[in-house]
């Protein structure tokens, strides 16, 4: 932490060189700007981010730095060519995939379905390759049982109880719409859905250590390893045992902030995909998505953005092509404050102040620490690496993870990857009874 607040200090009087030397790609800081950005980035370390950013503006890289471990040990450090799973960001690879098959006049968006895979059900033979693209197919998110190679052994769950909606009608995200489309590709390419993103995508784009889990190690790079919510696991490892349908073309791509430079440049261009199909990619539909991104306008800028999270991994990426600016953040933790990070450098980026939260002092959060009990789930704070780790086991949704900040105790917050939340404390006799958040009470176990 004292190195962090040394190097905030030492950039607030601009004493910091104008740009440090390129090393091998590995950190690139240039100007006040990314000055700003790095420091920054480095400074989230203490609130439990580590893993790596790149920033541009006007179609120049500023920062694209590495920040904390890639391995446990802690004796090999994130750069900016370390190579991180991506997880959901791969959805507009898939997509990307898809329009270089309409450019090649294999496929059309509007097709149905069941004109490429066979035993699609009768009442799902209205879904199209863009209903899947856009999560508007009408069927409910949790139909997403199913995994391994065999299209008709997973149908009967993906496909069960048939849309939910008219397809068109009803936006929810459907990660098994994009399994279902990495089958497309193979079988309207004649080629594995990996190798084709490989061939068609990363290698025209130069994103030379883009790959998939499962591959073969890059060379030259290191490949993080992934902690947090579960057992450690590298970038390359499986998440789900196998890159079937449990996983293929919904996640998977794995790369550094450079590949995903590169692949940004290639967007830009027409390296791949050329005017028209890209501006059926960045089209938005129902709940601003477009075909693997979401396409908003926010504070006056124009983003296509997309996300991620899985076991180890965290991914957030940024476009803002009116200004040719471009921000990425992975990274390897999946309970790291992925959203205030990514945040910052945007604001950063443009010019605009901002702060890390503060960790709350240990000392002050001694009275939070233990099993916390309510009707819809448990609240757990534990001290970790000086800092209070918080966790809510909620009764029928999926675990939040993250830690509690603020200058004092009783401007606690919770702060996880997403979003920060107020703790409101509750007393009886000065003794600490119950914790608030978003109005659930947690009392103590």
């Amino acid at each position: 932490m004292r190195a962090s607040l040394q190097r905030l200090a030492v950039v607030a009087l601009g004493l910091l060189p104008a740009a440090l030397a390129q090393d091998n790609g590995k950190r690139i800081v240039v100007g006040a700007t990314g000055e700003r950005i790095a420091a920054f980035a480095e400074a989230a370390a203490d609130l439990g981010f580590g893993g790596a950013v790149i920033a541009a503006r006007d179609g120049k890289v500023v920062a694209a730095l590495g920040v904390g471990a890639a391995d446990l040990a802690g004796k090999i450090p994130n750069d900016a060519r370390t190579v991180f799973e991506l997880a959901s960001f791969t959805k507009q690879f898939t997509a990307a995939a898809v329009m270089v098959l309409v450019q090649r006049g294999k496929l059309e968006l509007d097709d149905p379905i069941h004109e490429h895979l066979p035993g699609i059900p009768d009442d799902c033979r209205a879904i199209t390759i863009r209903h899947l693209l856009q999560h508007t197919s009408g069927i409910p998110g949790t139909n997403s049982r199913g995994s391994g190679d065999d299209l008709a052994a997973v149908l009967p769950s993906y496909f069960a109880g048939g849309p939910k909606h008219k397809p068109g009608t009803h936006w929810e995200y459907w990660n098994q719409g994009y399994a279902l489309l990495a089958e497309i590709i193979e079988r309207a390419s004649g080629e594995k859905f990996g190798p084709f993103c490989c061939k068609h995508l990363f290698a025209p784009a130069k994103a030379t250590t883009a790959c998939f889990t499962g591959d073969p190690e890059p060379k030259g790079v290191t490949v993080a390893i992934g902690r947090g919510r579960g057992e450690p696991r590298s970038a390359l490892a499986h998440p789900y045992g196998s890159y079937g349908f449990q996983y293929k073309g919904m996640g998977g791509a794995v790369g550094s902030v450079w590949d995903l430079w590169h692949w940004d440049r290639a967007l830009r261009a027409e390296t791949v995909l050329k005017a028209a199909a890209k501006k059926e990619l960045f089209t938005p539909g129902l709940n601003d998505y477009a075909l693997g991104w979401f396409v908003r306008t926010r504070d006056d800028r124009r983003v296509q953005q997309h996300g991620g999270s899985v076991r180890g991994f965290l991914c957030d990426v940024r476009r803002f092509p009116d200004v040719d600016a471009f921000v990425a953040v992975l990274c390897n933790r999946d309970d790291g404050p992925m959203g205030e990070v990514a945040n910052g450098i945007e604001a950063l980026l443009f010019g605009e102040r901002r702060e890390l939260p503060k960790p709350l002092p240990a000392t002050a959060g001694a009275e939070l620490v233990g099993t916390w009990n309510s009707d819809i789930g448990k609240l757990v704070i534990e001290r970790h690496d000086n800092r209070l780790r918080a966790s809510i086991e909620w009764a029928k949704y999926p675990p939040t993870r993250g830690f509690v900040t603020g200058a004092e105790l009783e401007q606690a917050q919770f702060f996880d990857w997403r979003q920060q939340m107020p703790l409101a404390i509750e007393r009886a006799g000065g003794a600490i009874t119950g914790i608030r958040i978003a109005k659930n009470l947690f009392r103590r176990a």
